[in-house]
């Protein structure tokens, strides 16, 4: 395990291009890029608690790093420059403690139990979506369930599949677009991320969702 005598404090990890070393994984949470689309980010700190950073989430990767939330992960992280972007990105982590504790038995004998009904009910959502005839509407709620899926919680996904035959193709597109909320992202961001499609029913069903009418 590498030392965290001989790590980056993360004020000094800021003025490298790549570092390694053993932080608190402080929260994992969807925020709004300036070109309007949402990306995972990570929030880690120092062992002493003296900085932070953000590490974006790449893609599809790390799907599951929100279980490790409140633990201490071994980590790398580098910079990237994208377009005119540049920020730094998390290449590759380890748990260190928490979940690591439960016996590795016990541990995948109840995730099979509860992947079986999770993968049942997101392959119901997905037959759902690519029923729409709108493919920007389409596009979102794939990706949204592409790219953040892992961080709702089984209940919330059985639940959404329950309401399935009760609910609008515009229904159904807020609900995901409220799970991402919940998993993260702020309303403000939820409603420019409704506002850019180009039907506006789904914002104004959002928008009565939250006056609760």
């Amino acid at each position: 395990m590498h030392s965290l005598q001989s790590q980056f404090n993360l004020s000094e990890a800021k003025n490298q291009k790549r570092f390694k070393g053993c932080y608190l994984l402080e929260s994992v949470k969807v925020k709004i890029t300036d070109t309007g689309w949402p990306v995972r980010i990570a929030t880690i700190r120092d062992v002493e608690n003296w900085d932070f950073l953000e590490l974006r989430l790449l893609g599809n990767n790390f799907l599951a790093i929100n279980h490790f939330v409140g633990d201490y992960v071994q980590l790398e992280a580098a910079i990237k420059r994208c377009k005119n972007d540049l920020f730094y990105y998390l290449a590759w982590y380890e748990p260190v403690t928490g979940f690591l504790m439960e016996s590795s038995e016990k541990r995948q004998s109840h995730y099979v139990v509860k992947q079986v009904s999770r993968d049942a009910c997101l392959q119901s959502l997905r037959k759902r979506i690519v029923l729409f005839l709108n493919t920007s509407e389409q596009s979102l709620c794939f990706d949204i369930l592409k790219n953040f899926s892992d961080g709702f919680s089984t209940n919330a996904i059985k639940n959404l599949c329950e309401k399935l035959p009760s609910l609008s193709n515009n229904q159904l597109i807020v609900e995901l677009a409220c799970l991402m909320e919940k998993y993260g992202s702020d309303i403000s961001s939820i409603g420019h991320l409704l506002n850019q499609l180009e039907n506006k029913r789904p914002y104004r069903v959002w928008e009565q969702k939250l006056l609760g009418e």
